[in-house]
């Protein structure tokens, strides 16, 4: 039985494979018999002799001698599997003893110099063909080697472009990447910045994970236009023994080796910093590209501003007093009032800013009422994520508030129309200030809490703040605020309205009917509706009254968790 049948310790049954014959030469077929025969006899001279014309077809397409044509035929059948050949492999493959097989490493050396196989390092060293080399005997063309050295700056970002696609598709791993981008660097010195590269002192004893991740931003910022990349897409380039954790713990306090030779820093928005992405430095910028192609950086919109013009025009219905607070609201904020009130307000020495609230159960239009208002009277909208403001560490969330109100002060004298400024769910941090703060992170929510305050306190724009817990809100920050609008659960009539315009077709009758039974908030409606949609699209008939009352008690039931309602 050949070796190949007993490889791993286990048996595998002899099994037959009938090839049409073939009437040309083809790669293919003469790298399949060169293994087989090697695989079964090794590579005797009675082997070579008998395999000569396929060995000699090879060897001249490949500019290769007779122990790299056998090799490169094993190294292809096993590329494609998860057992790539090492030396020790090949040795056993050609039937000669490690020592032996020590002459064969110059001819793996020459092979990988040329592209035609890569080497992968490690604690032992596998080869693998290359990609080019892979599509040159599949497809019976021409090979053509990579070119690595003597190159443009330009033709060097190709090179990195063309290998992390190859990564991305799984045709190098990770250390292979690293192997061909170093590769690069060190053929191609003449260029300034392989030579910036070299200075940085990437090269010297640190780990390979902070070289792999610094190239891969600026292969980024220079193919693609990123500014910034996400820490957690960094991560790819991680290897099973690197310790991702700690990996990213350096990256998010601020102490990797690369933020330390300040080669990158946080992403900065608009002045707020991001430990969750890292963009190359100012000096690198400015240094490391001179003379280089840029792709234009890529132009992105504030995932947290919402344009008055994108808001989706939402009928909401009110109970009386609610109405008549937002109606006022809504005439403030119209642009032919809000200037001239805010002018009164300042020559008669009052603050031109207006705090609002938003507070009430969930599901009764609090949020959509400001995206709403917003619409009405075109204005964008800066909407703040309260929990992501309270950052693990310490100090970094106070300089978050600070940079939001930055941002918004901007905002203000650069747009045509005063912008809202959001603050969704703002119990989270609007809460009662601690008393005997013993805890540092008890000593930061004080801390955000008073700067927050203050900058209330000094606003000139429109800060609309929404909770369902009102009763944690510190005093200070209730007396802050000028309109406080009380949002509760729709009254019968409103109720029948929402009904009605969340149904098709329902009839007011029956509008009424579920408005009485079922003491909904416009969110429980809405969940109602959506389930009837999804009921319709199943079936294809519009559900009864009867099945939409049913639907009421499961969602009655899913709110309260305790008792059943009747219908």
């Amino acid at each position: 039985m050949s070796r190949r049948n007993m490889r791993n310790g286990m048996m595998h049954p002899e099994k037959n494979y009938y090839a049409p014959v073939e009437t040309t030469m083809r790669q293919t077929t003469c790298l399949n018999r060169i293994f087989q025969r090697v695989d079964a006899e090794g590579f005797s001279s009675e082997v070579i002799a008998e395999l000569e014309s396929d060995i000699d077809f090879i060897a001249k397409k490949y500019n290769i001698d007779v122990r790299s044509v056998a090799m490169l035929a094993a190294i292809l059948e096993m590329s494609n599997t998860n057992h790539c050949m090492d030396e020790e492999d090949l040795a056993r493959y050609l039937g000669c003893t490690n020592i032996e097989f020590m002459q064969c490493r110059g001819c793996l050396a020459e092979m990988e110099r040329r592209g035609i196989i890569c080497a992968s390092s490690g604690m032992r060293t596998y080869y693998r063909v290359t990609s080019e080399a892979y599509k040159a005997i599949e497809k019976e063309s021409e090979f053509i080697p990579v070119k690595m050295s003597d190159l443009t700056a330009n033709e060097l970002f190709s090179r990195f472009r063309k290998f992390y696609q190859q990564y991305r598709k799984d045709q190098l791993q990770n250390d292979e990447l690293i192997n061909k981008l170093d590769s690069l660097i060190s053929a191609n010195s003449h260029l300034l910045f392989c030579q910036k590269i070299v200075e940085s002192g990437l090269y010297e004893p640190i780990e390979d994970i902070w070289r792999k991740l610094f190239l891969y931003m600026c292969h980024r910022y220079v193919s693609h236009g990123e500014a910034s990349v996400d820490i957690d897409r960094l991560l790819d380039f991680t290897e099973y023994l690197d310790d991702d954790r700690a990996i990213v713990f350096k990256l998010r306090k601020g102490t990797s080796y690369l933020q330390q030779r300040k080669l990158v820093e946080f992403a900065n928005d608009n002045g707020m910093s991001d430990t969750g992405s890292l963009s190359l430095s100012d000096k690198v910028k400015a240094e490391f590209f001179q003379g280089i192609e840029m792709m234009p950086e890529a132009q992105t919109t504030r995932s947290d501003m919402v344009k008055a013009a994108q808001i989706t025009p939402k009928e909401l219905f009110y109970n009386e007093a609610e109405a008549i607070q937002i109606n006022r609201l809504e005439g403030l904020l119209q642009p032919e009032n809000f200037a001239g009130i805010q002018k009164r307000l300042s020559e008669t020495g009052m603050r031109k800013g207006f705090n609002v609230l938003f507070y009430g159960g969930p599901g009764t239009g609090k949020t959509a009422s400001v995206y709403e208002l917003a619409r009405r009277s075109g204005r964008d909208i800066f909407a703040v994520d309260m929990s992501k403001l309270k950052s693990k560490w310490v100090g970094e969330s106070e300089k978050s508030i600070k940079a939001v109100f930055k941002i918004y002060r901007d905002m203000c004298r650069t747009s045509d129309r005063t912008p809202i400024l959001l603050f969704n769910e703002a119990d989270a941090i609007f809460m009662r200030r601690f008393e005997n703060v013993e805890h540092s992170t008890d000593q930061m929510n004080n801390a955000m809490q008073n700067i927050i305050l203050q900058e209330m306190e000094n606003l000139e724009g429109i800060l609309i703040a929404t909770t369902n817990l009102v009763g944690n809100l510190d005093a200070a920050f209730e007396r802050r605020f000028l309109f406080k609008v009380e949002f509760n659960k729709p009254e019968a009539g409103a109720r029948a309205k929402i009904w009605k315009s969340m149904i098709d077709g329902l009839s007011d009758e029956d509008a009424a009917t579920l408005a009485s039974q079922f003491e909904f908030s416009g969110g429980n409606i809405e969940n109602v509706a959506r389930k009837s949609s999804v009921e319709y699209i199943l079936t294809g008939q519009q559900p009864t009254v009867d099945t939409l009352a049913t639907f009421c008690k499961e969602e009655n039931y899913a709110q309260s968790g305790r008792r059943k309602i009747g219908y």
